[in-house]
């Protein structure tokens, strides 16, 4: 409605003067015809008049208008017109032209008919106004058509550009609606008006980092309940020992429930580390201290199904950088495999791979039926929860390294460490 207004308000302003300008334009064109009919029957006559005799019959004119002749003192000779002079031929009675408008609504020039310096008779020539206003009426109405026709093209125009202003207005903001509603997968089009599309590009950029906020958060949650599983199993077991078996002593309980605590608190502190990013990643690691820490927490819940761990370290071993946390995670997901999907003794082995820390977790059993899905999460038909493989290769790979199947029959799982130089 505004842009209506304003081309109105426009149309307006420019159109109204132009109207006076057309109807002053008609009225000045018709006293000039009038005058040239005037001076044609001035010139006709005015050797008669010299004479002292005034013609009977004036001379024909064009359209409308009526032509008398006047003599000096006032009384009508011939034509059409007032029986006497006027005040318009009384002012032509002095030498000069005259017009004005009379009272019977029309347009009267008079034009003196002249010998030398004398004025011998007076032209009058009078045209109706009808035929005016007809012509600035007419003028009028194609000036107000053309005005319609271009507020209506204003209107077209502005209906047109706001519905293409609000067409991808209402997509953006159906987007964020869904956004809002929790759909993160949501982008936006284009739209080609550069501020919308700016707008779109930044929702789309938000919904993807919601999006991959979400879903972390809902792996942590997914990540965290698999790996304070196996702690928490290990503190009930140690509790329900205690409870049958009341001979062996609540200070052993008690001392190996405060470790499997400790042990929860550690998984914790690993977990939102890595989940925050706030890990060292890339510090020199101390894999002896690593691979000790996760065989003394494994042992027990391994000597509880009757199989042992053994744990060999080679002597000269290649500078691993890698976060503490990620390998300890990643150890603890493999002994948890083979602890629920393996049989036998479980070998926990660090060497050196050709210059690259490498650190196997092996056992005696039948090995994983379909390698192809092994770290696939939550793959379908697979044992357990899904997670743990999955989970491994995601913390070995965020920090450079690599975890593979190295060997399918007895399964034999490798984490590779990436490579770093001592620091001086």
């Amino acid at each position: 409605m505004l842009s209506v207004f304003a081309a109105v308000l426009a149309t307006s302003l420019f159109g109204i003067p132009l109207a006076y300008g057309v109807a002053q334009y008609f009225l000045g064109d018709e006293r000039a015809e009038a005058e040239r009919a005037a001076d044609t029957v001035a010139i006709a006559v005015a050797a008669d008049v010299l004479r002292g005799r005034p013609p009977t019959d004036l001379p024909g004119t064009d359209g409308d208008i009526t032509v008398g002749l006047y003599a000096t003192d006032g009384a009508r000779l011939a034509g059409v017109g007032p029986a006497r002079a006027d005040a318009v031929v009384r002012h032509a009675g002095n030498g000069r032209v005259a017009s004005a408008d009379d009272t019977s609504g029309q347009l009267v020039v008079a034009v003196p008919v002249t010998d030398g310096a004398e004025v011998t008779g007076i032209v009058r020539a009078a045209s109706d106004y009808s035929s005016v206003r007809t012509r600035i009426a007419t003028a009028w109405a194609l000036m107000l058509g053309l005005g319609a026709l271009a507020v209506s093209v204003t209107w077209l125009l502005a209906r047109r550009q706001a519905r293409r202003l609000a067409l991808p207005l209402e997509s953006l903001a159906a987007t964020a609606h869904r956004l809002g509603d929790g759909d993160f997968s949501v982008r936006t089009g284009t739209s080609g008006i550069p501020e919308i599309d700016e707008a779109g590009r930044a929702l789309d950029t938000t919904a993807h980092r919601l999006g991959a906020l979400v879903d972390r958060e809902r792996s942590f949650s997914a990540d965290a309940s698999h790996q304070l599983r196996t702690p928490l199993t290990g503190l009930r077991l140690g509790l329900e020992t205690a409870l049958e078996q009341p001979a062996v002593g609540q200070r052993a309980a008690m001392l190996a429930a405060i470790e499997s605590a400790d042990q929860l608190e550690r998984t914790i502190e690993d977990l939102l580390s890595l989940a925050r990013d706030a890990g060292p990643r890339g510090a020199l690691l101390p894999v002896a201290d690593v691979v000790a820490e996760v065989a003394t927490a494994w042992r027990p819940v391994l000597a509880g199904q009757g199989r042992s761990l053994d744990v060999t370290v080679e002597e000269e071993l290649p500078t691993g950088r890698a976060s503490a946390a990620a390998v300890r995670q990643v150890i603890g997901v493999l002994l948890d495999n083979a602890v629920d999907h393996g049989a036998g003794t479980v070998t926990l082995a660090v060497r050196d791979a050709g210059g690259v820390l490498a650190i196997d977790v092996a056992d005696e059993g039948a090995g994983p039926p379909d390698p192809d899905l092994l770290f696939h999460r939550r793959a379908e038909g697979a044992r357990g929860h899904g997670i743990g493989l999955s989970l491994a290769r995601s913390l070995a790979e965020a920090d450079g390294g690599r975890l593979l199947l190295s060997r399918l029959r007895p399964p034999v799982f490798t984490l590779l460490v990436p490579a770093g130089a001592e620091e001086s």
